[in-house]
């Protein structure tokens, strides 16, 4: 989740202006650094094999992903007045469906047929 200082200059502090994932390194202020790297060292001193996908840090990129003003709230899609009013109603915290989420299941079932070829 990007904080409202990372969104594009001049965007209110939040995502509605956002139409582009971010380019290059980065690593998100909603993905703690210093837990990944424990949770890094644990998995490659576990005597079986296991393989972390880091799916924080991987949608941390997609800042051009959330629902905006084009999702719900209590249920019901915004009116047209809330969506003129992005700084108010736009969710930035919420992945759209489908997006991100689909992102993941596609990495995960390609590592899954990797792993399935490459022991079979």
């Amino acid at each position: 989740m990007c904080r409202n200082w990372e969104w594009k200059p001049g965007s209110d502090g939040n995502c509605f202006t956002e139409t582009h994932p971010i380019e290059g390194s980065y690593w998100g202020t909603g993905s703690n650094l210093e837990i990944m790297g424990i949770v890094k060292d644990i998995v490659g001193q576990l005597k079986v094999n296991v393989r972390l996908l880091n799916i924080t840090q991987l949608s941390e990129f997609r800042k051009d992903g959330h629902t905006s003003v084009f999702g719900e709230r209590k249920g019901k899609l915004l009116t047209k007045e809330q969506r003129s009013d992005p700084k108010t109603y736009a969710d930035c915290i919420h992945w759209c469906l489908p997006g991100v989420p689909d992102s993941w299941n596609e990495i995960l079932y390609a590592m899954l047929l990797q792993d399935y070829r490459v022991h079979h």
